[in-house]
């Protein structure tokens, strides 16, 4: 199984990654967790560069950087029995870059080219204003972290949701974001046993 975990940045994906991972384990599952963009060459120009990149450029690094991690970590993880976790996948490709003037439809058919697509999509939504709030107690805000644009990029989030997905209220308290999280992934696991 493929779980992707999605969201504007700030809307909590590493924490209830690892949450659903540690779920998942007591569950009884073998379980890899993912983060995007990945260590590949292409991941770390994306993470170290200090300007946005132009936006077909910076679609071809997350592709690139998408198609390294599908063929070195995801699908081997998947062939092996485990269930996979990605804190970001390519749904944060669509919403970012259509964000930017990049036609949806097109970025979700170069990635469903080359990547295998979640069973469960659970996206994380939160207001940006609070999602930049989380992001300053990090640290420096990376140049995709402006309001202006978060508050497109969730817009883009929403709208190009699937089958897949489930939206879940990010802005509440964290241990509220859990039990809801819980909710999905136990719904999810029993679907898949019957």
């Amino acid at each position: 199984m493929l779980i992707a975990v999605e969201g504007i940045d700030g809307a909590g994906k590493t924490t209830i990654s690892s949450y659903i991972a540690e779920l998942l384990r007591q569950r009884g599952c073998k379980v890899k967790v993912f983060k995007e963009p990945g260590e590949s060459e292409y991941g770390k120009k994306i993470k170290n560069s200090e300007d946005r990149l132009s936006p077909e450029e910076e679609l071809e690094l997350f592709l690139k950087d998408r198609e390294i991690d599908v063929k070195n970590n995801i699908l081997p993880a998947l062939q092996k029995g485990y269930v996979v976790v990605m804190d970001r996948y390519y749904l944060s490709n669509i919403a970012y870059q259509s964000a930017r003037g990049i036609d949806a439809k097109l970025i979700r058919e170069m990635n469903e080219k080359i990547a295998p697509k979640p069973d469960l999509t659970i996206l994380l939504d939160v207001e940006p204003k609070i999602a930049l709030e989380r992001v300053k107690r990090r640290g420096k805000l990376s140049p995709f972290e402006r309001l202006d644009y978060l508050r497109k990029v969730r817009k883009c989030f929403l709208e190009n949701m699937d089958e897949t997905t489930v939206v879940v209220d990010a802005s509440k308290p964290l241990e509220k974001v859990k039990e809801d999280v819980k909710k999905i992934i136990d719904s999810k696991l029993k679907q898949n046993l019957d």
